[in-house]
């Protein structure tokens, strides 16, 4: 049955495949394998006169509704005219088709036979006969020569597939995030030329990441009895996905590719997920970000935001970020929201400024997005049909996920001596800086008094580092120690930091001997 299926999406990426063009032969054979191509003819002699012909058919692809097959000849006579003949199928479920009367096609020696497909018609292994007689016209007169295959020929007529709608979700994400790959792949009927979904069709996903590493097979899939299928994937790297429907003997070889981009972070990922139903109908967003460390300037935070499953954000929608704490200014704490800007199929994002004097800590990171959700998409109705869509789900969560932000620290060491000449005692010393807010309602940096420092030794080769001792900062924030260079190596100053406030590190070579 028809799918009546409506649904604009934006932009969609469409690559179809085209199937092998089939011949006829003199012989029966078997269906030849999946991406060979049959040419072959038919040569009848009669008297002196000798005909060869060649029937050539459409590409399974291209064919709606009939199947037109064309005849060419070559002979050795002055001119040849088509007598009589038609060309006949046998269909996949064993239907004997009859085609029209050879008619001219315009070029000389050359005919064509039209076969008219039932609207049910099935793509697979087609049996192809013809049978026809030549009038040739030679110096002693016109010979009669018929042109017959012998046996059937079986011909694979496979359907058209590709893939409307293919979006990663989101586009582009942070370091180490999870995206999905989604599409949904129709397939044409011989029929009737209408597209259907491509139920139950083998999906081999493929990912190529950006530089010199090769492209990867991740996994196969399998389309649901709607044509989509989907996958949460880790890709690691900006890079191109590549999805492929393979050749089989009924639909033709679809394939299309599509780029998600991963961008580049230094502190820890943030995800969480959300959802709601409407209905019949579900919608959610994956939202994506990273916390966030401030020292003395603004930082821009973004938050991606990826539609689940087959639904997009609406045309409005906002992204929040409130804090837990109160502090400075803002003794009961801070919220701001931005609107999402859509920026493809499925894929949102806001950007949240943080300034050095709001409070430090948790923020919990929300959602408001009106969303469509789609049962099925519209192969005939990706221009903007919503038949079987509903723009009515609200997503809605104050806290899809948290982000930490803490205010920057800084940490030094030094070493008394850079060199020595055998294993001796040396001195370590350093200071510990933070971020703070001051009095006059700004931030700046300052001591940071009373806190422990992690001394780590990490001798040359692939030992790690080892911890050696722990000392703490004075009222000014500095501090120094003697501890013993036994080995070349480097020593390592670790501040852990708070919940309000980042570790910070420093390191100093030292060689002995």
């Amino acid at each position: 049955m028809r799918a009546p299926l409506s649904m604009a999406l934006g932009a969609a990426l469409m690559m179809t495949g085209v199937a092998a063009t089939p011949g006829i032969a003199a012989e029966a054979s078997s269906a030849p394998p999946p991406g060979t191509t049959t040419v072959q003819g038919v040569t009848k002699k009669v008297d002196d006169v000798v005909v060869s012909a060649k029937i050539s058919l459409p590409p399974g692809g291209d064919v709606q509704g009939s199947i037109t097959g064309t005849m060419s000849i070559t002979h050795n006579g002055s001119s040849a005219a088509m007598r009589s003949g038609r060309m006949t199928m046998i269909d996949p479920d064993g239907r004997s088709l009859n085609g029209a009367q050879f008619v001219a096609s315009g070029t000389a020696n050359t005919w064509t036979s039209t076969v008219s497909l039932p609207a049910d018609a099935a793509p697979g292994v087609y049996e192809v006969s013809v049978s026809a007689e030549i009038d040739v016209t030679t110096t002693d007169g016109v010979v009669k020569v018929p042109i017959r295959t012998a046996d059937p020929v079986l011909v694979p007529f496979r359907a058209k597939r590709n893939i409307p709608l293919i979006w990663t979700s989101p586009s582009s994400a942070p370091a180490g995030s999870t995206i999905s790959v989604s599409g949904a792949a129709n397939i044409r009927s011989l029929g009737t030329g209408d597209y259907e979904p491509a139920a139950d069709q083998e999906v081999k996903l493929y990912f190529d990441p950006t530089g010199d590493a090769p492209e990867v097979f991740i996994e196969t899939l399998t389309t649901d009895d709607r044509g989509y299928f989907t996958t949460r994937q880790k890709p690691g790297a900006s890079g191109k996905w590549r999805a492929e429907m393979p050749m089989t003997d009924t639909g033709a070889k679809a394939v299309w590719t599509l780029t998600s981009g991963e961008r580049a972070r230094d502190t820890k990922l943030r995800e969480g997920t959300v959802s709601a139903t409407q209905g019949a109908y579900t919608a959610g967003d994956h939202l994506i970000t990273h916390d966030i460390v401030l020292g003395l300037a603004p930082v821009q935070r973004r938050v991606d935001v990826g539609s689940l499953g087959f639904t997009v954000g609406g045309t409005s929608g906002w992204i929040s970020a409130e804090s837990r704490r109160g502090e400075g200014n803002y003794p009961d704490g801070y919220r701001v929201q931005r609107d999402m800007t859509h920026s493809g199929l499925g894929t949102s994002h806001a950007t949240i400024t943080f300034n050095p004097t709001l409070p430090a800590g948790v923020y919990d990171i929300g959602i408001r997005d009106a969303m469509k959700a789609c049962s099925a998409p519209d192969w005939d109705g990706l221009e903007g049909g919503t038949s079987n869509c509903t723009h009515n789900v609200l997503v809605e969560d104050p806290t899809v996920t948290t982000i930490l932000v803490k205010r920057a620290t800084t940490t030094t060491v030094a070493a008394s001596q850079a060199s020595v000449p055998s294993a001796r005692n040396i001195t370590l010393s350093g200071d510990v800086e933070r971020v703070q807010l001051v009095s006059s309602g700004g931030a700046a940096i300052r001591p940071a008094p009373n806190v422990a420092v992690k001394l780590f030794f990490d001798p040359a080769g692939s030992a790690g580092p080892a911890l050696k001792k722990t000392v703490t900062t004075g009222a000014d924030g500095t501090f120094s120690t003697s501890v013993r260079a036994a080995s070349t190596g480097r020593w390592i100053a670790k501040y852990a930091g708070t919940t309000l406030l980042a570790p910070s590190e420093a390191g100093v070579n030292v060689s002995v001997g």
